[in-house]
């Protein structure tokens, strides 16, 4: 009896196919929604601690998905009528099948010898990163844009337009070669300065009239959560910002799904808040025609994407911001930007979405000026909406 017991445990190690089985679980959830979503983004929250892996179906059709575990959540994005229903198998093992990757991000790091290193965490308790990193900051894409947020006292984000969709930036860096350009690759294609480009949340100065930026803090960190293959998350955190005359914590994380040039931005603040009032919303651009509709602002104007004037043409882009009402508290422009003035809800949050779209992208060839002026507020209005998840059994 005993040489059969050293014989059949010395069969479970010599083949994969004896060994115990993975631990699995199944749960099925209904994905609720208003209208028609296309490319839905859809969130699962109560992944198991020892979950590795998932495969998602619907309809007996795999859909591709992520697990990222820094989270605690899986994520998908699928088509959605009102309602839908997915099956999740859950397993202790990761995933057998990858899926092509539609969604990037990048952050790199500037060694002495200019060679460069790549990091999804970098901190700092000075303004000293800007010109440490390539592309002054983490930088992320689907296959319809690309933003780069700059790590330094603006945290402002820019914008990168794709002509063809495809993922660009593990080959271009942000900066495409003459090669590339005449292969049509995309490229950074609007100037965005002080302003708050698109999206990004600053401090608000109401006796001046001016946004703030993030000048006097204890530390700053920017984060790669996730990279792929549907979606990308990446955080920027400034501790002991003083702000007006508290000192709070606030992290933002910018969120970007497969399919989609639109991005959900979740900010969260810590800290004595009540009574702060932050702003967010579009840069102004020349030759510009402004759209303001209760909790949107959508702008369509040109620039030069680059300061050297000779080398580049001006670019014609369309940019859009929606915020819950609740939030706003009024709506009053500086020299550089049109914008909300925010307050945080009780929780210390505030959402909202942005986009960019632009003129050469070629999938708009069909849309008038003004058509892509609507689509993007129709976009960003939409994936305000929520996506509500329920666990039926």
């Amino acid at each position: 009896m005993k040489r059969i017991l050293l014989c059949m445990l010395a069969a479970c190690l010599l083949c994969p196919t004896a060994r115990l089985s993975a631990k699995t679980q199944k749960n099925r959830y209904r994905v609720s929604v208003e209208g028609v979503r296309r490319a839905c983004p859809v969130v699962i929250g109560d992944v198991p601690a020892w979950a590795q892996g998932a495969v998602v179906t619907a309809a007996g059709r795999e859909i591709p998905s992520q697990i990222d575990r820094a989270l605690g959540e899986l994520a998908f994005v699928a088509d959605v009528d009102r309602k839908a229903e997915f099956r999740v198998v859950f397993s202790s093992k990761p995933a057998a099948k990858s899926y092509p990757a539609r969604v990037h991000a990048q952050m790199w790091w500037k060694n002495p010898d200019k060679t460069l290193r790549a990091a999804d965490t970098l901190a700092s308790d000075k303004d000293d990163m800007y010109r440490k990193l390539h592309h002054h900051g983490p930088a992320f894409e689907s296959e319809y844009a690309a933003y780069r947020i700059y790590f330094d006292k603006k945290q402002t984000i820019d914008t990168y337009g794709k002509k063809l969709p495809r993922l660009e930036l593990a080959e271009t860096m942000w900066y495409p070669s003459a090669e590339q350009l005449a292969a049509d690759y995309g490229y950074d294609n609007l100037r965005v300065f002080g302003s708050v480009g698109v999206g990004a949340l600053k401090g608000w100065d109401a006796e001046k009239g001016r946004m703030t930026h993030i000048a006097d803090f204890k530390r700053r960190e920017a984060r790669i959560l996730a990279k792929g293959p549907v979606r990308t998350v990446v955080e920027m955190c400034v501790e002991g910002w003083r702000c007006g005359d508290r000192e709070i914590t606030m992290t933002s994380r910018y969120i970007l799904y497969a399919g989609h040039g639109d991005v959900r931005v979740e900010n969260r603040i810590e800290g004595p808040c009540e009574g702060l009032t932050f702003t967010t919303g579009v840069v102004k651009m020349a030759e510009q025609t402004v759209e303001r509709t209760g909790n949107v602002i959508a702008a369509y104007g040109r620039d030069f994407p680059e300061n050297d004037t000779l080398k580049w043409e001006r670019e014609s882009v369309a940019l859009a911001v929606a915020v819950p009402q609740e939030r706003i508290v009024s709506a009053e422009d500086d020299k550089t930007s049109y914008l909300f003035q925010l307050r945080p809800d009780r929780r210390g949050r505030i959402d909202y979405v942005f986009e960019m779209l632009w003129r050469r992208s070629r999938w708009l060839d069909a849309l008038s000026d003004d058509e892509c002026l609507a689509r993007a507020a129709e976009d960003v209005v939409r994936e305000l909406q929520p996506v509500e998840v329920v666990r039926i059994r």
